[in-house]
């Protein structure tokens, strides 16, 4: 934990992790309720694009994502930016709030219009008590993704002391090229801990968040 700075490694991730969870979340609950709730021209267009998207990997983009943060100055910089906005967005996690959100009665927006409530308080004080479940499986996916990100951040992170676990990890092996299982093994292990609990806390809301019941 000291001589190889995982600790270090592990607040760095797990900072990147929050923020990057709490973002898509956030976004995704607006995207869900944009394309239920809002009439706009071209928005099945837009929705086709993002169910395109969900089949392009990151490693797809990674070369023209890496040309444009390196343009901002963000890899050398601003490393927390360059490991957390280009994350943000989520298909999945639209895709998920639009299906939910479509299988919620309309009375309920009816009667917030009727109430004056405006689309935001409708999402907080509506939509989001009953989306719990959702919530809690887009959290537990989108955390576990995030924690074991390797490639993106040893691609752009250039600074050691802003590394993340998972690339921190290759520390753990010997200076001379030789591994030394003990100690990786047990950083693996100690790595592996925050998604685990994560998905202890979680795992009431991810099984029913993804049930495939009648009411649902």
């Amino acid at each position: 934990m000291n001589t190889a700075q995982l600790g270090q490694y592990m607040i760095n991730s797990a900072v990147v992790t929050v923020a990057v969870t709490v973002g898509k979340t956030l976004l995704s609950l607006l995207a869900g309720l944009a394309f239920v709730y809002f009439r706009f021209p071209g928005k099945w267009i837009v929705f086709g694009f993002v169910l395109v998207t969900l089949m392009m990997p990151t490693e797809i983009l990674i070369l023209a994502l890496v040309r444009l943060v390196n343009s901002f100055g963000w890899g050398r910089d601003m490393p927390f930016l360059a490991l957390t906005v280009p994350f943000l967005a989520s298909a999945t996690g639209s895709f998920l709030f639009r299906q939910h959100f479509a299988n919620i009665p309309a009375e309920l927006s009816e009667a917030a219009q009727l109430d004056g409530a405006h689309p935001l308080q409708f999402l907080i004080y509506v939509l989001v008590p009953m989306s719990w479940n959702t919530i809690g499986a887009l959290v537990v996916i989108q955390f576990v993704y995030v924690w074991n990100m390797y490639l993106w951040p040893a691609l752009i992170v250039q600074s050691q002391a802003n590394q993340v676990v998972q690339v921190g990890l290759r520390t753990l092996i010997g200076a001379d090229q030789a591994v030394s299982y003990g100690p990786l093994m047990l950083g693996a292990v100690i790595a592996s801990i925050p998604p685990l609990i994560i998905f202890i806390l979680l795992q009431k809301q991810f099984m029913s968040g993804f049930a495939l019941t009648r009411d649902k």
